[in-house]
């Protein structure tokens, strides 16, 4: 499935984490950088924002105020979209955490399905289990493994 098919990109924790600290691997930074120099939108939900800077606090070990002044800058981007969810998103979120229980996906991967399902969105993703689930709901997505 092509980009040209999404009406931009949602990003999840693994990839905006790898972003804010200039560990993107290879395949990333392009997408990335047509969101820096504004040739395509980037989208974003608050629990990620919240997962983001937890990540960039205990796993990158950066501590709390440079964490946030990295989510500031990126939030500051004019290419940078927060989504509003709203009831159906926490409907569907819910149906997603639900039918697809085996893949003990988190409520925030959840609700990133949902809105890249409501906004036709192409996720960003490390995550192996919502790229599994993206592709069972016909929902784009550019995974790619990350070894901790």
């Amino acid at each position: 499935m092509a980009d040209s098919m999404a009406a931009g990109y949602l990003f999840d924790t693994g990839f905006l984490t790898l972003a804010l600290t200039a560990s993107l691997p290879e395949k990333w930074i392009h997408p990335w950088n047509e969101i820096i120099k504004r040739g395509k939108a980037g989208h974003i939900i608050e629990p990620v924002i919240a997962e983001t800077c937890y990540q960039l606090m205990i796993k990158k070990d950066i501590n709390k105020g440079r964490s946030k002044n990295y989510i500031m800058e990126m939030k500051s981007l004019d290419s940078i979209n927060i989504l509003n969810l709203d009831d159906n998103d926490s409907f569907k979120a819910s149906l997603y955490r639900t039918r697809f229980s085996i893949f003990s996906l988190s409520l925030v991967d959840c609700f990133i399905l949902a809105a890249a399902n409501r906004h036709k969105l192409k996720i960003y993703t490390t995550d192996e289990p919502l790229k599994r689930v993206a592709k069972k709901i016909n929902v784009l997505y550019n995974y790619v493994s990350i070894q901790s």
